[in-house]
């Protein structure tokens, strides 16, 4: 039996539909209850994609980051203050008059201090890392990130609370923003991982909530705690995702339809 090019494209094409619609025909319809246990169980669709997260207006982040830092400021300097004068080598019999003490103490300074080891290469780098993470999460570069650390610590803290108290300190001065802004870096971009691990470590999202907590305590008060999105500043990577079931022309497999915005 001959056949022409034509006559067996025909074939091939008729053989073709015939196998694709018997095969539909053997799909079972999708029922919605089984389609909503799906979706429950997160094994059809994960339902939301987590990613990292960043503000849609960083100066807005920024600028509650910073009030939040100027009330622990205020704080810290009290829990301080109650401290042994031994560990902080405040003079409290000084602060009293505190309009004087600080015009005289700014005037006087920077000098090398004689605090702890402790204070001077473990909680100023640790509180330099804190105020370099602020705006480097709400979005801005490193370096810009770099010199929020040195005026937060220099007018923050050494120029503004502590010298009410104390004489500002060289040590503090540079090691606060240099040492802090390395350990930053470093704490933002495990912060990154952290969170693109869905906010776990080893499998553990305590241990995960804990060093994100630890690394950016702030951060963590407007981002984990809500205060960001209750205030209006939105993140601008958190995504959700739906399940549309849609039934084929023929009323028989149908077909699930995911669309993530």
């Amino acid at each position: 039996m001959n056949f022409t090019f034509g006559s067996n494209f025909k074939f091939i094409l008729l053989n073709i539909c015939l196998v694709c619609n018997s095969w539909s025909t053997q799909i079972p319809p999708l029922e919605y209850d089984k389609l909503e246990s799906y979706t429950e169980s997160n094994t059809l669709l994960d339902s939301q994609q987590y990613q990292y997260y960043e503000p849609q207006n960083k100066f807005a982040y920024l600028a509650t980051s910073s009030g939040i830092i100027l009330g622990g400021t205020l704080i810290s300097a009290g829990v301080l203050y109650l401290m042994p004068e031994s560990v902080t080598n405040w003079n409290k019999d000084e602060i009293n008059n505190l309009g004087k003490n600080w015009t005289r103490k700014i005037s006087q300074g920077p000098v090398v201090d004689a605090d702890d080891w402790f204070l001077n290469w473990v909680t100023h780098p640790y509180w330099g890392a804190v105020y370099y993470m602020q705006p480097r999460v709400a979005g801005y570069s490193w370096n810009v990130s770099a010199l929020y650390s040195v005026l937060a610590s220099a007018l923050f803290w050494e120029y503004g609370v502590e010298a009410f108290a104390e004489i500002p300190s060289w040590q503090d001065l540079i090691v606060t923003p240099a040492i802090g802004s390395m350990f930053g870096e470093l704490f933002y971009q495990t912060s990154l991982h952290i969170h693109n691990n869905h906010d776990t470590i080893l499998g553990s999202r305590f241990l995960g909530k804990s060093v994100l907590l630890l690394m950016d305590p702030v951060g963590f008060i407007l981002k984990d705690l809500g205060l960001a999105k209750a205030i209006g500043i939105k993140n601008k990577n958190e995504t959700q995702s739906f399940i549309m079931p849609l039934k084929d022309m023929r009323g028989g497999a149908q077909i699930v339809f995911a669309m993530r915005f």
